[in-house]
Parts: C-alpha cells; structure tokens; sequence
C-alpha cells in the first residue's frame, strides 16, 4: 500500500484563516476516492530509549506490530477489490469483518493461546450500505467530478435519480453565514467548523429548506471523510478541502450569471439480519482473577490508526505475556477484538452484549485496557508534510476514585515516551472502554483528533512502529504493577448506566449474542430513520 502526503490537524476554517494557514493545492484525483495518494515517504518516527528498567519489554518489536497493521489494511483493499470500491474498509458485518474475524484467530492460534473462539453477534437493526455514489459541480459550461464526496453515514439515498440542483455557498453554516440566502430545493455547500462539528449546520441548512448538503473538510487535502450518521433526512456529504474550495471557488464566479449546478446520485440501501464478532482468545493465569485488554477491529478505508494499530497493540501484549510461564501470570488474561462501532447508531453491539453480562465476565475482573488509535503521525503546516511524532494521546485510567491506578498508568506512560495531554480526562474518550468503566477500573491512550481520522488517507505509512512499541510497553509495565495489587484495592460500586441499545425485548439475545431479536421487526425503521425498508 502507497503512502499519503501529509496535512495539518483538523481546524475550523475561520480559525485556520485567522492563523494564516494556507491550504495549498492537492492533486484531487489523486487523493479522492478509487484512486490511490501519490506516494510520500514515511517519517523516521523518534524512537524512545528503552530505560533500564525496561529491559523485560525489550522484545516488544513495533516494526513487527506495524506488520499487524499492514495486514489488516490489506484485508480493507481485498475487500475493496472484491465490488466495493468506494465504500469499503473492514465495515462490520461484511465479508471483509468475516475474513479479519478468522484472521485475528490465526495470530492467536500462533501466539499460543486457549479458549480461542469466533462468537457471532447478530445486529438486531438494519446496516446502512452504500452501493454507489457520484457527484459533479457544473459551472461556466465545465464540469467536474467531485472524487472525494463520501456520503455520511446513514443519509437517505436518491432512490436511483440524479438530483440536478443549483448550489449555494453558505459559509461555516451559521445563522449569519444563511442571512440573506435563500436555500430552498438547492444545495448547500459549507465548510465544517473543526472546532465545534457540522451537526447544527446540517439541521441548519435542512430546516432552511436545502435539498442536499455538501460539507467541506478543513483539515487540508482532499482526502474522502466518511463521517458517522448526520441524523439529516436529505443526501448529505463530505468533501475534502481541495473540492470545497474549487466549489465555493465556481459558485463565487457564476454570480450575475447561470448558477453553479451539483448533480447527486447516491444508491443506498438498509441492510438486514447481518451479524459480526467478537474474537476471544485467553491467558490461563495462576489465579481466575482477570486482566482484559480489548480493542476494535471495524473501521473504514484501510483503518490503520482506527483500529488496526490498537489491534497490531492486543497483539503484542498477548506476545509478550505469553512468553511467561502461567506460573507467574498472577491473573488470567482474556485478549478480545470486537465489532466495534463504526456501524448504525445505536450500534456496538458486542460490547453492549458484554456489559450486560457483566455477571459472568467481570466480577472479578483487576484491569481493562482499551487498544484504542495509540500511535497516529502528527502532522504540520497545512498541507505540508508529517513529523517524526506521534500525535499527543488523550488518556484515561480509572477515574478519580482510582488514585493508585492512575499514578501506575501516567508513570508507565512517560517511562516509556508516549505523548500525553497534560491531565487525565474523567471520563474515557470516545471508544470501546466506554460500557465497562462504571463497574471494572480501565485504562486508554487515545486520539480521536489525529489528522487522518476516518479519512482515505489513514493508511499504514501514517503509523509509527516506535510509538506502537512505546504504547505495548507501557501498557505491559501497567499490568505488572497492577498484578502487585490486591482486586479489592481496585474495585469500585457499579455506577449505574443506561444501555445505547435497548434490548429489554431481546433476553434471548442477552443469553446468546447469536439469537435473533424482535426488534428487526418492531423497531428497527425508528432507529434507521428515513430509507429504512426492513
């Protein structure tokens, strides 16, 4: 797989300008979609000197942990080769999550491990696909195929029609940028506001009478965004900057004369009755008291930094520990990759399935760690070029309630070089921890801000082989020392929470995450919203 040039880290626009920051110009066909980046060079990423008392992780290899990463970015193009070429990854409930579940098996067969499973989680509600999508701009008699449109997740399709609109600039979307502008029946073209998210100038521009929205993406290129769901109930989609600005540049021009015209046509479809996996393999231990590391497995494009590297990191931490005697493993281990979370929403349905059986899998549970996006290159100067670090990692480790725990994490973490932001966050980031942290202590290093997140361009080259080496170590040494601790000086009263998904119908699925439910039937159009044809 070819690498991909580098951008700034994701802005709002109108802060970009106001630092002066230029998007320089970016070969779109080039970065759009079905055709790969232009090669560029991975970074010699800084490598963190292994501290003395280090040494018992010195055999945690990151180049072989990024080989995990390629791996599973070439499963995303097989998949993407096999009659998907524009929506594509390792999307849950596919073949190519069925062929990353049965790959994932294989490293743990050859690590070594026991009670290794493939347990299937039925999704109760339909999956958005989508099949086909093109979108042109017109204007001054020319035009020009927008290659890095990517529709957001769930928008509705066009029903097989192309929408012929005239389109309308409308700014960041904001009640200012709308004054004075009449949107009804055309499309709306904005740039989002990086620091503050698109979802009011969606609902904005929608309320406002619009019939499409185009949104730009100001972090800089002109890679494809594939955004979760918009909760829109017209065509909406993300562009990169290059297609925005060209745009916003066409629409500019043709004042005083004919407008500027997109057409859309978005083929999609609700997929029902899929199912994913959640892939089990474990450490035997000297006592039934348990460490669990989880991460992952879905993500879209080739996935590199969201997930794979947090699964190239479960993998080396069950390497690294499988190597010791079960003699001295003073707690079992339990390695497991999941579903994820990348599909409708609600969704994640393999760990809401595990939190609901808390019962029977957490009660004596020491440790949580979440393999979650560890080691993204951190980019500079526009369009310009990477840097030989990772980007900065949000982190969380256990809470307030956990002092112990979270002084083990944050000295383990500088021990061993990985970048932190400068308090932990109280509650975790957005990711897998999420369901378990109320009743069992966890621990991540995250970004969900990385340059490439969700795009085209998260590919393999954007991940350091020294950054995934730094986080397994560090994770490794947090185990060690919590293993010194007693469970009861690391539990906590369960704080209570309401589940993302409402399975109070389904006890059947509850027992058996393979049972059907009869929400496909009784519920499911309400929570896919508008195209839902179960």
């Amino acid at each position: 797989m070819r690498g991909v040039q580098g951008l700034i880290v994701a802005v709002g626009l109108g802060a970009a300008l106001a630092l002066g920051v230029r998007f320089l110009p970016a070969n779109a066909a080039g970065q759009g979609q079905g055709t790969p980046p232009q090669a560029s060079p991975a970074p010699v990423f800084q490598k963190w000197p292994l501290p003395a008392a280090g040494q018992a992780y010195a055999a945690i290899d990151g180049q072989r942990l990024w080989r995990y990463v390629r791996e599973k970015g070439d499963t995303a193009e097989r998949y993407r080769d096999q009659g998907h070429p524009q929506f594509w990854g390792i999307i849950a409930g596919t073949s190519g999550d069925a062929e990353d579940a049965q790959w994932m098996l294989k490293q743990y067969q050859r690590i070594g491990l026991s009670d290794m499973r493939i347990q299937p989680v039925n999704f109760f509600h339909p999956q958005w696909s989508a099949e086909s999508w093109e979108v042109t701009a017109t204007a001054a008699g020319k035009t020009t195929s927008l290659a890095s449109a990517q529709p957001a997740y769930a928008t509705p399709s066009t029903e097989g029609k192309i929408l012929d609109l005239p389109a309308v600039y409308a700014g960041l979307g904001s009640e200012a940028d709308f004054a004075g502008r009449d949107v009804r029946g055309k499309a709306v073209v904005l740039f989002k506001d990086g620091a503050r998210g698109a979802g009011d100038a969606f609902r904005r521009a929608q309320d406002k009478g619009a019939a499409v929205i185009l949104s730009a993406d100001p972090r800089g290129g002109n890679y494809s965004y594939q955004s979760y769901r918009m909760n829109t109930t017209i065509p909406t989609f993300n562009l990169g900057t290059q297609d925005g600005v060209t745009l916003r540049d066409a629409i500019a021009k043709a004042q005083g004369g004919e407008a500027a015209r997109i057409k859309v046509r978005l083929d999609a479809k609700w997929v029902p009755d899929q199912k994913s996996y959640l892939v089990w393999g474990t450490l035997p231990g000297a006592t039934d008291e348990t460490i669990y590391v989880i991460a992952h497995r879905d993500g879209w494009f080739h996935a590199s930094g969201d997930n794979a590297s947090g699964v190239a990191t479960l993998l080396g931490l069950a390497e690294h520990f499988a190597k010791i005697p079960q003699a001295q493993r003073p707690r079992t281990m339990v390695f497991l990759g999941t579903d994820g979370h990348h599909a409708n929403n609600p969704s994640g349905y393999g760990r809401e399935w595990l939190a609901a059986n808390r019962e029977k899998f957490f009660v004596k549970t020491a440790l949580m760690i979440n393999a979650e996006h560890p080691s993204e290159v951190l980019t500079h100067g526009g369009t310009t070029g990477w840097t030989e670090a990772i980007t900065p990692l949000e982190w969380y480790a256990g809470g307030a309630s956990r002092p112990q725990l979270t002084k083990i994490a944050v000295d383990a973490f500088r021990e061993f070089g990985v970048p932190l932001w400068d308090k932990p966050s109280p509650n975790p980031p957005g990711g897998d921890i999420g369901p378990f942290v109320g009743f069992l202590p966890g621990v991540v290093i995250q970004s969900n801000d990385f340059t490439f997140f969700h795009t085209s361009g998260d590919s393999p080259d954007t991940i350091s082989p020294a950054g995934l080496a730094n986080a397994t170590r560090a994770y490794a040494n947090i185990v060690d020392e919590v293993n010194k601790l007693p469970l009861s000086d690391l539990q906590r009263p369960e704080v209570p929470r309401t589940p993302r998904i409402d399975f109070a119908s389904c006890p059947e699925w509850v027992k058996d995450s393979a049972a059907a439910c009869t929400e496909n039937t009784e519920r499911a159009c309400a929570v896919t919203g508008p195209g839902c044809n179960p």
